[in-house]
């Protein structure tokens, strides 16, 4: 095989490998959840751990609506999930789940509001003893009505 055909068959591969990973990393976004009735609210939000604390559950509502996929007990450092809920038949959406960083630490709450006015994360923060060590950033990549969210917290 010649040293031309080589490099390009080499380019390739990584090239291939490359979009594998960036498949993979797309892979967390949590994507928008299909229609069942137009105008039906949804969300699905992404939650990704940064720190090195697991976070324990506290709490969490799908008030308006359901879970289709509730948050996990314990979001371990690094992780990630998508919480996804419906609301059949309503105009409005509130999801959240309450978090306790690490043993004694501060409470994450990740919530959005998914309602016909618009989509909001303002109730998302950070509070309690050593707050300050820790921040959350949140991207709305879609809203009403279907809503995608993505939370970062460090």
């Amino acid at each position: 095989m010649k040293i031309a055909s080589r490099l390009a068959l080499g380019t390739t591969g990584i090239l291939g490998i490359a979009g594998l990973a960036l498949g993979a990393a797309g892979a967390a976004h949590a994507g928008t959840m299909p229609i069942v009735r137009p105008g039906e609210p949804t969300v699905a939000m992404t939650i990704t751990n940064h720190t090195n604390q697991p976070e324990y559950l506290i709490g969490s509502s799908a008030a308006g609506g359901e879970w289709v996929n509730a948050p996990a007990k314990v979001l371990y450092p690094g992780a990630s999930q998508t919480i996804t809920a419906t609301a059949p038949l309503s105009g409005r959406l509130d999801v959240n789940a309450m978090y306790r960083i690490g043993d004694d630490g501060p409470i994450a709450r990740y919530q959005v509001n998914n309602h016909r006015a618009g989509t909001n994360t303002a109730m998302t923060g950070i509070s309690g003893r050593h707050a300050q060590r820790y921040w959350i950033n949140s991207k709305i990549d879609t809203g009403f009505p279907q809503a995608n969210v993505c939370f970062d917290q460090w």
